[in-house]
């Protein structure tokens, strides 16, 4: 009895059956990491991330018309010149003083005459945001409930997306990017409060509330109306399986160990 022997496959067949196998194989790769990997959901509501355009955010803190960009050379007593205003008033609608020195790219309001108390510019824009939800709140609120809504996803921002900043994926890095009027690391440097305001940096000291021994940058996204709880956006932290280069919120409350930086 005779056996059949088969055809030889020739080299180029061998070699398309390899790279079918190694496609399949990758393919289920990539399929497991999806499925274990939170994924970059697109901002709803009126965000902006193109980097020309963040300025734009900014035009809700402005009384008298939209924010402009300090030019390098710019100095206070030079701006108000160009627009025909007093020194103090441009000032004060700042909450700077007249001696103040500008920062390039730094934002600033137009003048509002005769101003009396100063608008707030040195604040984040909510604009910028990752959820764009009002429905910050649980019915009860403790340290590590996970917030409703899309406020309980983690986030894998683009940094593509975002004006660049040096230090991507570390902490520091989201609040930057949450003030683009002040260039670099500059809203880290703002002056700390104790008194919350939306749209503030937040330094955690040192083991504060989940804070790394080294201390832990966020971003107030909400207040309570106690104002106790507050609703806290974040980058690098592990809670829930974050890390590094992924944003999530969570709650903290005000505490001496909490500074806002404004």
């Amino acid at each position: 009895m005779s056996s059949i022997r088969r055809r030889p496959k020739t080299p180029w067949l061998r070699h398309l059956a390899v790279l079918g196998a190694v496609i399949v194989i990758i393919g289920a790769v990539l399929l497991g990491v999806a499925k274990s990997t939170p994924v970059s959901v697109t901002p709803t509501g009126n965000s902006t991330f193109a980097a020309l355009n963040v300025a734009a955010t900014y035009a809700a803190h402005c009384q008298a018309g939209k924010p402009f960009q300090v030019q390098q050379g710019d100095t206070l007593a030079k701006i108000a010149a160009r627009l025909g205003v007093s020194v103090t008033d441009l000032a004060k609608t700042n909450g700077l003083t007249t001696k103040d020195a500008l920062i390039p790219g730094q934002v600033l309001c137009p003048p509002v005459p005769n101003a009396v108390a100063p608008v707030i510019v040195n604040v984040g824009t909510g604009n910028l945001e990752l959820c764009q939800s009002t429905d910050y709140w649980l019915p009860v609120i403790s340290q590590w409930a996970v917030p409703p809504g899309c406020y309980g996803l983690i986030y894998s921002p683009n940094q593509a997306n975002y004006p660049y900043r040096p230090s991507w994926g570390w902490c520091n890095w989201w609040p930057e990017e949450m003030h683009p009027n002040l260039p670099g690391d500059s809203a880290l440097q703002l002056p700390r409060h104790r008194t919350p305001v939306v749209g503030a940096v937040v330094w955690l000291d040192p083991n504060e509330q989940g804070a790394s021994s080294d201390g832990h940058w966020a971003q107030l996204v909400a207040i309570n109306p106690d104002g106790y709880w507050l609703l806290i956006s974040e980058m690098n932290d592990n809670w829930r399986g974050a890390g590094w280069g992924r944003v999530n919120y969570r709650y903290i409350h005000v505490s001496s160990g909490v500074w806002f930086l404004y």
